[in-house]
């Protein structure tokens, strides 16, 4: 049997699909990245200040306190924001970690555009429907256009 230098995988086995290799790839660096950005953000709040006060959250969420409640009594928000509320605030160290998580949840969307790519240059007509299908609703999803209603 022979083994590869660089990897130490059987040459003979089984090579995975480009569109899940593409995908996988995409994913991981895109997540990495969100993940890191998230976690320096989360830090720098927890060391300054951020857009909602970090002790009347803290202590809002140990109580209980509803989401409508804590965003009034910490950040001075009548309403819940929705969508992307986060954009406008990246410079505050809040802002930047809800970025992080954003863009970490947008790997998924990424990734999958492009296996949908992979799969149409193996043409695999059925599944490029199918990755077509979740891009477009993963796209949806993020841009907030669509939505599960609570």
């Amino acid at each position: 049997m022979e083994v590869e230098k660089e990897t130490g995988i059987p040459k003979d086995a089984p090579q995975p699909p480009l569109a899940g290799v593409v995908y996988g790839e995409i994913a991981y660096w895109i997540l990495l990245i969100g993940m890191v950005i998230a976690a320096v953000g989360l830090i720098i709040y927890l060391v300054s200040d951020g857009y909602v006060a970090q002790d009347c959250l803290l202590d809002k969420l140990w109580d209980g306190q509803s989401a409508e409640t804590i965003w009034e009594d910490c950040a001075g928000q009548t309403e819940i924001p929705e969508g992307h509320w986060y954009l406008e605030k990246l410079s505050k160290a809040d802002g930047l970690a809800m970025g992080g998580i954003a863009l970490g949840c947008l790997a998924a969307v990424v990734g999958m555009w492009g296996a949908a790519i992979a799969m149409f240059r193996d043409r695999q007509k059925l599944y490029v429907a199918f990755a077509l299908i979740i891009a477009v609703v993963l796209t949806l999803s993020a841009l907030g256009i669509i939505a599960l209603e609570h």
